[in-house]
């Protein structure tokens, strides 16, 4: 039986217009990689910073290059699942390599609570497909927001009590009725800032152990 080419297979949606969501998800998939392989903080806050950088600006890139309508959409379904692995899933992964652990019920307890963050950044994502065409801002903590969070907690090099707390608060934060508007004028710059400053402190730290 011949076999004909699949003229809509999945490899036809790679497209340059989506580089910036994939940068994004490569940076996740990095700062696993050295949180595990070199236990190093900063470079993990770094990756993780980065790939948050890279999701504020994708959808701003991807309008950029002419697409189709079901490129469009395949885009909006990428950025999502790319969110999902680099804010829901890295962060807590990064954090078990790096947190110092001393017992099995601490470490059940930090598995808990990562398991808690990981089903609400995928819960906040999914509420966010559904509604964002019904609302102009945010309702509950973007999970974009909530990484450059958890790589600004790194720089601190938390132990058990403080990751567990932190971890929790941002959880219940991408889950909750917080309004939350689309930065623009002064609290668009205090977000570039604020990346600028996890950028330097990484640099800073880094260079010091170096």
């Amino acid at each position: 039986m011949k076999v004909t080419a699949n003229p809509r297979a999945p490899a036809r949606y790679i497209h340059h217009c989506n580089l910036l969501t994939y940068v994004s998800l490569v940076c996740g998939v990095a700062a696993v990689i050295a949180a595990q392989e070199l236990r190093s903080w900063e470079i993990t806050a770094l990756l993780i910073a980065l790939a948050a950088l890279a999701d504020t600006f994708d959808g701003k890139f991807a309008r950029r290059f002419p697409r189709t309508n079901d490129e469009q959409a395949f885009g909006e379904q990428l950025d999502s699942l790319a969110d999902a692995v680099s804010f829901g899933v890295v962060p807590v992964l990064c954090l078990h390599s790096l947190v110092p652990v001393a017992s099995v019920s601490a470490r059940l307890l930090l598995f808990s609570v990562s398991s808690i963050y990981v089903i609400c950044a995928l819960t906040r994502l999914g509420y966010y497909n559904v509604h964002h065409h019904e609302q102009r801002g945010f309702v509950g903590l973007p999970t974009t927001l909530a990484a450059l969070l958890c790589s600004t907690l790194l720089l601190a090099h938390p132990g058990l009590l403080a990751a567990v707390l932190v971890l929790t608060g941002i959880a219940l934060a991408m889950i909750s009725f917080l309004p939350i508007p689309r930065p623009r004028g002064i609290a668009w710059w205090a977000y570039l800032f604020w990346f600028s400053a996890v950028f330097a402190a990484c640099g800073m730290q880094i260079g010091r152990h170096h």
